[in-house]
């Protein structure tokens, strides 16, 4: 059952092995269970970590495409998208999407504080006036996915 809840889900997988671990006695020759399973547990928060921050670049870049400009900059932005994605589909297990997703409003405003930070946005209004409930999972991850610019 571990072999294949490590195949199927990393971090699943980690917090299991982790649980495990702190079950079991230390003793003067035995190994230290107690820092293995917290470097266990932080295997999978580093997973968890990265996707999240691929899905923020992601929604940042998306952000760039619909509200920035100009258009010769959108193959760049979308060249980047490809990207993160590629990298959050290589990460991404049941345990991370089902944790980033409950993340989602959280992470479209780390993209959004970001943009308004560089100065390539001037304030939340505009985007939110537009796009209230930031992008959906579907659109993020879907490969072919772009949303239309709104500047002209």
């Amino acid at each position: 059952m571990a072999d294949d809840l490590y195949d199927v889900d990393f971090v699943a997988w980690t917090e299991a092995q982790a649980a495990a671990l702190r079950a079991r006695r230390s003793g003067a020759n035995a190994l230290d269970y107690d820092n293995l399973a917290e470097e266990i547990e932080d295997l999978g928060k580093s997973e968890q970590h990265a996707c999240e921050s691929f899905v923020e670049n992601i929604i940042e870049h998306l952000l760039k495409i619909e509200f920035i400009g100009p258009r010769e900059t959108i193959p760049h932005w979308r060249g980047e998208i490809v990207a993160f994605r590629n990298s959050l589909k290589r990460r991404l297990t049941k345990t991370i999407e089902n944790r980033t997703r409950s993340l989602l409003p959280e992470l479209f405003d780390g993209a959004l504080q970001r943009l308004i930070a560089s100065e390539l946005l001037q304030t939340r209004d505009a985007v939110l006036s537009k796009l209230a409930d930031g992008y959906a999972w579907g659109q993020i991850t879907e490969p072919c996915w772009y949303p239309e610019p709104r500047y002209d």
